[in-house]
């Protein structure tokens, strides 16, 4: 999927929402159930579309900065790749950060969670990308994310930096 196009679909979701942004509201009312479990030891988070459901496996543990990437990160493979989980997603194929879909999921969850104008308006005000990163609640690396994807969307950003697209996989709850 492109830039534009994962942009625009996370963009529609982020209306939806509304101002209190609850991502476990969103994605009951998109049809998602959304199931904690305390077992799970590596594992942040599964999506997978079982028969005609749809569902995020979280683990309890996350946090409050994590618990809103890991599931915007599993609405954006429900929105971009329903298709690839009719079976399920296994645990590998899901955190394979060098694939595509898992970038895509990354890129979808960055413009799910940070609204690229105020992004914008903290670089143009001064703010470093690990300040901006503070400020929104967030990990570094889903802010380089988002810049490289405001990027290739047209705004004037030059990216001295990259993103560690595995961050996910290394987080251990």
């Amino acid at each position: 999927m492109n830039s534009l196009a994962c942009y625009q679909r996370a963009t529609q979701l982020r209306k939806l929402a509304g101002p209190s942004h609850d991502l476990l509201q969103l994605a009951a009312d998109i049809g998602i159930h959304v199931l904690f479990d305390s077992g799970y030891k590596k594992l942040l988070g599964m999506y997978c579309s079982l028969l005609k459901g749809r569902f995020i496996f979280l683990n309890d543990r996350l946090d409050e900065t994590w618990l809103p990437m890991v599931l915007a990160h599993e609405i954006g493979h429900d929105q971009l790749h329903r298709s690839l989980a009719r079976y399920g997603l296994q645990e590998f194929e899901l955190f394979r950060m060098n694939s595509r879909t898992e970038y895509e999921a990354n890129a979808f969850a960055s413009h799910l969670l940070l609204d690229s104008d105020e992004v914008y308006d903290a670089l143009r005000e001064g703010m470093d990308i690990a300040s901006v990163a503070q400020s929104m609640n967030c990990n570094i690396n889903l802010v380089l994310i988002k810049l490289n994807e405001m990027h290739r969307l047209g705004y004037d950003i030059r990216l001295t930096d990259t993103a560690d697209s595995a961050f996910l996989k290394k987080i251990r709850s």
